[in-house]
């Protein structure tokens, strides 16, 4: 397997994407792992592969977003970052297909930049490959595209075979999770209680800060349920407000990073038109007041939150079926994977309540 040669080296802005690209827009703020994104460097200049895995399995703790962070962060390094979302495919003969998939539209872009010239080259430590959301880490060295490019694996799971080169990724520091909840509003005191609480749990600190954004501080610690609530239940930490009876706490943060990430999210046109698909589609179901006003990010989260505290999966797969009206998107296609699961979920539940 060979691809064609990049283009020429050329100067552009520190922020600006090598020419050859598909890395997802960061899609949410992203602070407090300046640390980890220079280890991975470091990591690469040892090694061509690196794998980035939760520090505690079944945990997710931000890989996808850093992993986006390290590519806009080191962008001027590469001339091609390609993204390859694996959506936790655990059979090899799918993940393949799904790989080779997102491996010819890359063929496509490089032939489209090149004007369809074609040299081959084996890709060199300029380019740069990232496989998202692996399920077994052991297993995708079969998958890689041939070379010496640099090659970030994501997966919840640490592996057998990494030896040093892995990076695993826990809870942010209580000071680093203060300053992101403090901007929301909350006073120092307020703060440092919530980060003591989700022990810095990227997932926790979100669904936190959104939950206080919509019913304030006080309301939201009356929400919080006993220890040992399961999935829900940051590591080592207490527990926040469920994200609702549909989706886990990761997968919810994953649909919502990967809705700010899609093409619904680019404009104010895009994203009304989205909307508009959904309430056509759950009719005579009235989405939530709060999805008409606001930020594109806020109204996201209201739409979410709405469809994961429903007691079906109406709104869920509404949601998805717009999205993919739009645009067949990498974002669109994480969507899709978390809503069918969802809705897999949902019907075993049913069955087992029969």
């Amino acid at each position: 397997m060979t691809l064609p040669v990049p283009l020429p080296h050329s100067p552009r802005s520190a922020t600006a994407p090598p020419p050859i690209s598909n890395i997802p827009d960061q899609g949410l703020p992203f602070q407090g792992r300046d640390e980890q994104i220079a280890d991975l460097m470091r990591l690469f200049s040892r090694y061509g592969h690196v794998l980035l895995h939760d520090d505690e399995p079944g945990q997710g703790f931000g890989k996808t977003q850093m992993a986006i962070a390290y590519c806009r962060r080191y962008t001027r390094r590469y001339d091609v970052a390609w993204w390859f979302e694996c959506s936790g495919e655990p059979d090899g003969e799918r993940l393949s297909a799904l790989i080779d998939a997102q491996y010819r539209e890359l063929l496509a872009r490089c032939a489209a930049q090149t004007d369809g010239a074609r040299p081959e080259t084996r890709p060199d430590s300029r380019w740069l490959f990232v496989y998202d959301n692996v399920s077994d880490p052991d297993r995708i060295y079969d998958h890689f595209v041939p070379g010496t490019s640099h090659r970030l694996v994501t997966s919840r799971a640490k592996g057998e075979t990494w030896g040093e080169n892995h990076l695993s990724l826990g809870g942010l520091s209580e000071a680093v999770a203060m300053a992101l909840l403090m901007e929301n509003d909350l006073t120092p005191e307020q703060a440092e209680h919530l980060a003591h609480l989700t022990n810095g749990h990227p997932g926790a600190l979100l669904n936190a800060a959104e939950t206080v954004y919509q019913v304030g501080y006080d309301a939201f610690l009356d929400q919080l349920k006993p220890i040992g609530a399961g999935l829900d239940t940051p590591p080592h930490g207490i527990p926040v407000p469920p994200t609702g009876s549909l989706l886990s706490t990761t997968d919810k943060r994953t649909l919502f990073e990967a809705l700010l990430r899609s093409p619904v999210n680019r404009t104010r046109d895009t994203f009304d038109l989205w909307v508009e698909s959904i309430r056509l589609a759950i009719n005579p179901l009235q989405l939530t007041p709060m999805s008409d006003t606001g930020s594109l990010r806020n109204r996201t989260i209201a739409i979410v939150n709405f469809a994961v505290v429903q007691p079906h999966c109406t709104v869920l797969c509404a949601l998805v079926d717009a999205l993919e009206e739009q645009d067949d998107h990498e974002a669109t296609r994480v969507v899709r994977r978390i809503v069918d699961k969802a809705v897999a979920a949902w019907k075993a539940n049913r069955g087992n309540q029969r």
